[in-house]
């Protein structure tokens, strides 16, 4: 009875995805080996540069018996088939290895399920004893297999003889090497024991030269092996309410009709009592009642980074990933050209020549507006509420709800939330070594930055009430490394010192972006020394990045305090 094949088998040995398994319908006709995001076995492709960006494929021969066959793309590092390299193309039995490149990832192929008559071969390779250990065998074009040319036997003739002579002269020379080092160290002990007798006493200064902390340094390699689970990627949405009603707030637009008979909306903005200037918020109750026109202050759907600090499930992150309403607000481009509301002998007059653009706006914060349906309120009367906010670990699916408040650092880009979690999780280690930091130093982050490719799974329900199969994201995280590239210090009224970027480390790691705010600054010992928050760029494109100083999640944990 014939065995039905249901689906590929990937098991990765080695490399980034070691100890992955990656399943595929059985019905495709070929799978795809590269670096690029639409090859169906995909590689990093920043860390495994050693894989081609279309390394080649796998191709099912025929179905019925079952056949495969793995092809070589021209790749620059070539395809080896248990240890031996493919030239074009060679047969691929299930459960053979395929590594891409000499030194390049390996992993197994397999199907499922196998057929009995399928099972693995045992592979048994005749060396003959005249080729060296370093001798390379190439495989001949268009086959799976090595071809070895078996060497030609001969009698006892007088190339023999001489390779016997040579034999034992090297045994004579090894055996008296021996004798040779036996009497060194007899002598070397002797010397050491009568030292003070022949040569008096002497005081030797050792000076050490060398770091000692260089036997803790960590890789990048190593500190994203170690915190890949602790580091979490953070879906969130929000929205801006007048606390006293609960009211959702919307920015009010104005309804303009054109000498041509189109209608166009213009935003509209006042200036507070400040001299800076807000958009006009009223509530939804209110813009309905006169049928006007608007767009709700807040966001949809956003995303960020976290990184667990402690076993009960508390994770520090960016104060604009957790209450996105306390940090400056991103207008679209349609708010822009805007109007100004001003009063004149007590009503509201659309001033359209009083232009307003996004340079005029760029320092608003929603929670931190002082008027709505044209009214004054007082201070905490505005404030933004999360519509959801999940936490995603490495690799996996499930979207967790955090449990009660975010609690945001009143100092600085840092906050706190917390997950319930059954298991003691596994968490960061964290070092203020502030005063220690230098520009130069090698630091590695860890986030999820929005443009790097998404990787997708279906799941598959179970649950006999709601049959629907789920699509959803899987988070896996990027490690992006460089240096520190400057420090920059807090405004200080005792030095009379002023910054306009706060309390931070500047960086030269530009690979991250959107996504990867409140991602954990790791030191080469892989400790968690920052909190990835912004990235700046001119009109060249030149990049930079910055990171707040762990001493400010440490207060907000209550750990130490900062130094004003």
């Amino acid at each position: 009875m014939s065995t039905t094949i249901e689906r590929y088998v990937i098991r990765h040995i080695s490399g980034t995805k070691a100890n992955q398994v990656e399943e595929f319908d059985f019905n495709k006709s070929e799978l795809s080996i590269g670096r690029t995001s639409g090859s169906d076995i995909q590689f990093d492709p920043e860390q495994e540069v050693i894989v081609s960006r279309e390394h080649g494929k796998i191709v099912k021969v025929s179905s019925d018996p079952p056949k495969f066959s793995i092809n070589d793309n021209n790749s620059r590092n070539g395809i080896f088939v248990n240890k031996m390299r493919v030239k074009g193309s060679a047969t691929l039995n299930p459960g053979d290895e395929v590594q891409l490149g000499s030194n390049g990832p390996v992993f197994s192929f397999d199907i499922y399920p196998r057929p009995q008559n399928l099972m693995m071969e045992t592979k048994v390779m005749d060396i003959p004893t005249s080729i060296k250990a370093t001798t390379i065998s190439e495989v001949s074009p268009g086959t799976g297999s090595a071809s070895v040319t078996e060497p030609v036997k001969s009698g006892l003739g007088k190339q023999t003889v001489e390779r016997m002579l040579v034999a034992e002269r090297k045994k004579s020379f090894s055996s008296m090497a021996y004798i040779l080092g036996g009497l060194l160290i007899v002598l070397a002990g002797l010397g050491y024991f009568f030292r003070d007798k022949l040569f008096g006493k002497n005081t030797t200064t050792v000076i050490n030269v060398g770091d000692s902390t260089l036997k803790n340094k960590k890789s990048p390699e190593q500190i994203a092996k170690e915190n890949e689970d602790r580091v979490v990627a953070i879906e969130f949405g929000w929205q801006l309410k007048d606390v006293t009603t609960d009211e959702e707030l919307w920015h009010e637009y104005a309804e303009v009709k054109e000498k041509s008979g189109a209608i166009r909306y213009v935003a509209l903005y006042f200036q507070n009592a400040s001299g800076a200037i807000e958009p006009y918020l009223v509530t939804k109750s209110a813009l309905d009642k006169r049928n006007g026109s608007g767009v709700p202050v807040g966001e949809p759907g956003f995303s960020g980074s976290g990184f667990i600090v402690s076993p009960e499930g508390f994770i520090l992150t960016n104060r604009h990933v957790a209450t996105c309403w306390n940090t400056s607000y991103h207008f679209r481009d349609y708010a822009f050209p805007g109007a100004m509301i001003k009063w004149v002998g007590g009503k509201e007059v659309i001033d359209y020549n009083d232009v307003v653009y996004a340079q005029n706006v760029g320092s608003f914060v929603p929670a931190n507006a002082t008027m709505v349906n044209g009214k004054m309120v007082g201070q905490n009367s505005i404030k933004g509420k999360n519509t959801y906010l999940n936490v995603i670990f490495a690799n996996t699916t499930q979207r967790i709800p955090i449990a009660g408040e975010p609690l945001p650092s009143e100092d600085h880009d840092v906050a706190l939330i917390k997950i319930n979690s059954v298991p003691s999780l596994s968490k960061v280690t964290m070092k203020d070594n502030y005063a220690e930091v230098k520009p130069g130093q090698t630091v590695t982050v860890m986030g999820y930055p929005g443009v790097a490719p998404e990787q997708y799974a279906v799941r598959k329900s179970n649950d006999v009430f709601n049959q629907s199969n789920k699509v959803a994201t899987v988070p896996t995280p990027t490690v992006t490394t460089g240096n520190i590239g400057r420090v920059i210090p807090a405004s200080s009224d005792k030095n009379l010192t002023y910054s306009s970027f706060g309390d931070v480390y500047q960086l030269t790691i530009n690979a991250t972006g959107a996504g990867n705010s409140g991602g954990p600054l790791f030191d080469d010992n892989g400790n968690v020394i920052g909190i990835f928050f912004a990235g700046k760029m001119d009109e060249r494109g030149t990049q930079i990045s910055f990171a707040v100083p762990i001493k400010y999640g440490l207060e907000l944990m209550g750990i130490t305090k900062v130094n004003k």
